[in-house]
């Protein structure tokens, strides 16, 4: 028995990856006026909230892996956007925080983002968005639960 082109285009791998695809492009149109990636946003957004914190911890609170994030937080310094700066007693780590310029942007950004979550869901009902918000995030619990801590460690676990 063989797979067939809609068995594919059905399989939940495939919808949430063309979901993803959608949903990034969406994100991009709004935020790359701003300057913005997708990531870049929302690394900006867990800065505002828990300044000072370190990448390790940013990393595990965006569900991303370190080295990945590292780039985003690379480029966001560039931009005069993020600063680093020492920890006061580990020499190693660096705490990150938002430049007065990083939390102007972000404020003008996030109209843009929710526009795009707007956009995103606006082919769904209420109801229909509620219930798919809900779902999506029991399916993510639930998952990240099953995928082995070495797989976790890459992606970057989200804080429990």
């Amino acid at each position: 028995m063989s797979i067939s082109i809609q068995d594919l285009q059905e399989s939940p791998g495939q919808l949430l990856r063309r979901a993803h695809q959608l949903a990034m492009a969406i994100a991009a149109d709004q935020l790359t006026p701003h300057g913005l990636t997708a990531m870049q946003f929302g690394a900006m957004v867990i800065l505002s909230e828990k300044p000072g914190i370190d990448a390790t911890r940013l990393a595990a609170l965006f569900a991303f892996d370190r080295a990945t994030l590292t780039g985003v937080i690379d480029r966001l310094e560039a931009k005069g956007l993020v600063l680093r700066q020492p920890h006061p007693s580990d020499r190693r780590t660096r705490l990150l925080y938002l430049t007065p310029e990083g939390q102007k942007l972000l404020r003008n950004a996030s109209r843009a983002a929710k526009k795009s979550r707007h956009v995103v869901l606006d082919p769904l009902t209420p109801q229909e968005r509620d219930t798919l918000l809900a779902l999506l995030t029991k399916l993510v619990a639930a998952q990240s639960e099953r995928v082995p801590e070495e797989v976790q460690a890459l992606l970057g676990r989200p804080e429990p």
